[in-house]
Order: structure tokens, then C-alpha cells, then sequence
């Protein structure tokens, strides 16, 4: 799961320190049966989904959605069937994405960041709102994930995992999700977790999703995730711990006897945590307090400041590890 890794364990020796709409159809599916979430008694119009009928309002469609708006407004459909008064239109959705965008846009308080943590809801919420172009609800939705898929990594030392709903496959389901909605700003913070949190076999075959389907990444991004995972490996031992791993010369250490047992000992216990190997760059919580009651304060001080610079500069060149454009060009084109 997505939860921040393990700190790394302080050696023994060392004191502990705490699609738009298509092919539209006034034509209701035969035995369609009333949405029992989402059926206004004095709605002006039918949505149907997959076999099930969604009675709503058509002036709340049209003020929020350009596409509901043009279709609608402008008459782009043939009211040749009616249900309970009420002209009838298929789209082409599924039935669960529908109901919750719907009670979105007609409830307030339905969906309602932080509170509401249910994937399947965020998801149907971004997914429609982006296909109909309902700005508000779009941008509702994005801010959610991506206080848990950031472009910075500021954002990423606050994210809350359970902002959203926890399971195996989420990293893949946002991949996915983000892709299929054009916000390419999410992929490379996706593409790290699939990384870092999941097992290079649940990689290569696919997950269970919330939703009991099974989910995987194409070839292509299963490959750029192998070898992300693996790159990022070698840059957390080469470069982010290098103070521990001998990258790191320190030539005005106050004693370096002292100094270079204790780095071994921190380099023994990071290799333990490193065991499953994930990379960990931005998920490992290394305890710096008591890292600096083994050594001298001319290591510790080069140590820290080097590391965090390392972590910076791997952070701002995350999308390149997966084989994506700089977070420049992914942010402009969400």
C-alpha cells in the first residue's frame, strides 16, 4: 500500500530517537429501470446509462456543462421518446460514474474534498466532469489527487495518504485515470508509487482494483517503471545517501575513526530497509537527530545539505526516470 515506507532503523549501537458525448440516442433501453439516487420528481430530463435512468434537471446541465449546454440549449438531439414526461438521452457512460457525477452537480455537499475519500467517486467526478466540461467540479476533483500525485516536492512532504481511499492498485487506477482524462501533471508522482510501493511482480502482472477488476499499465509503462525503479535505486544509494555509501568526500571531518564506524553502521541499516528493493528516495524518513549523535557536526552538516540538494534535483528530474516530458511541459498541458 501507499503508506510512507519505514524509517530508517537507527543501528543497535546507537541511542533511539523518537470522450465527449457520442452517438447520442433519445431511444431508452427496453426495461430501463429509475436511478434510485438520482431521480428529481420535478426534473426536466432523462439521462440513460448503461440501462438505467437518471431524471434530472436540464437547465442545471446546461448552466455548468458547455457540452451539456450546446447539446441541449442548441438542440443537437430529437426529443422522439419520452419517460414520465420528460425527453430521454443515452450517453455512453458507465452507470456508476453517472450517479455520482450527477448528485455532484445537483447536491451540495455530495462530494466534498477532504471529506469524501471514495476512489470511485473522485474518479467518476474527474472523469465526467472533464468529458462535459464542468470546470468547477473538474477542478475540485484534480486539486484531490493531486495533493496525493504532486508536481513539487514541497506538496509531497505534505501529502495525507488517506485523503483517498487506500488500496494496492491505486497508483495504477490514478495512472490510468489520468491518462484517460488528459491531466498528465499526476503521472510522474503516479509512476513513482507503482515504483516504489508496489512488488515488481504485481508491476509486470496487474492488481486488483476497488472495483474487484484487475488493472495493469500497458508494456511501455511497465517497462519505463522497471527501469525508473531501478535507476532511482541506484541514484538513492549513489546520490541522496552518499554520505553513507563513500560518494560523499568529507575532507574536514573532526574524527574520522569515529565517523567512518557510524556511517557504516547507518549504511547496514539502510541496506536492511532497502531489502524489497523500491527506491524510497522520497518515502524513507531518515532520522537525522539521532544520525547526528554518532557522528561530528562537519559530517553531519555536509551530510544533510547534500543529501536534501540530491533530493531536490532527483525530484525535478522525476518525469525523465519514466521516460516523460519536465514537469514543465506536463503541468501546462493539464
Amino acid at each position: 500500500m501507499e503508506f510512507d515506507r519505514t524509517e530508517v532503523q537507527v543501528p543497535l549501537s546507537l541511542p533511539l530517537s523518537p470522450g465527449p458525448i457520442s452517438a447520442l440516442s433519445p431511444l431508452p433501453t427496453p426495461l430501463a429501470k429509475r436511478s434510485l439516487d438520482v431521480w428529481f420528481e420535478d426534473g426536466t430530463l432523462i439521462l440513460e446509462a448503461e440501462g438505467t435512468l437518471f431524471k434530472v434537471f436540464r437547465g442545471i446541465l446546461a448552466a455548468n456543462s458547455t457540452v451539456f449546454n450546446d447539446m441541449l440549449v442548441v438542440g443537437s438531439y430529437a426529443e422522439e421518446e419520452t419517460v414520465d414526461g420528460c425527453p430521454v438521452v443515452r450517453v455512453y457512460d458507465a452507470a456508476v460514474d453517472l450517479m455520482h457525477f450527477l448528485k455532484a452537480l445537483h447536491h451540495v455537499g455530495y462530494y466534498n474534498p477532504p471529506e469524501t475519500t471514495s476512489f470511485t467517486l473522485i474518479a467518476a467526478v474527474l472523469r465526467l466532469s472533464t468529458k462535459y466540461n464542468v470546470d468547477f467540479l473538474r477542478r475540485r476533483a484534480l486539486a484531490h489527487i493531486s495533493s496525493l500525485y504532486p508536481t513539487t516536492l514541497q506538496d509531497w512532504e505534505q501529502r495525507r495518504d488517506n485523503a483517498i481511499e487506500v488500496f494496492n492498485a491505486r497508483p495504477f487506477a490514478v495512472f490510468q485515470l489520468a491518462k484517460e482524462t488528459g491531466h498528465e501533471a499526476l503521472l510522474p508522482a503516479c509512476m513513482y508509487l507503482c515504483a516504489d510501493t508496489v512488488d515488481i511482480n504485481d508491476i509486470l502482472d496487474g492488481l486488483k482494483s476497488i472495483d474487484g477488476k484487475h488493472i495493469e499499465l500497458d508494456w511501455l509503462d511497465k517497462r519505463a517503471c522497471i527501469r525508473g525503479r531501478q535507476n532511482l535505486l541506484l541514484a538513492l544509494r549513489a546520490e541522496v545517501f552518499g554520505f553513507l555509501t563513500g560518494t560523499l568526500k568529507i575532507p574536514n571531518c573532526t574524527n574520522t575513526a569515529r565517523c567512518d564506524s557510524a556511517k557504516l553502521r547507518w549504511l547496514q541499516s539502510l541496506e536492511a530497509s532497502l531489502g524489497n528493493g523500491c527506491p524510497g528516495i522520497f518515502s524513507i524518513k531518515f532520522p537525522w537527530s539521532s544520525f547526528r549523535k554518532a557522528i561530528c557536526e562537519v559530517c553531519y552538516t555536509a551530510s544533510y545539505q547534500d543529501s536534501m540538494h540530491h533530493r531536490q534535483t532527483i525530484w525535478d528530474n522525476l518525469p525523465s526516470y519514466f521516460d516523460m516530458p519536465p514537469w514543465e511541459e506536463l503541468v501546462k498541458s493539464t
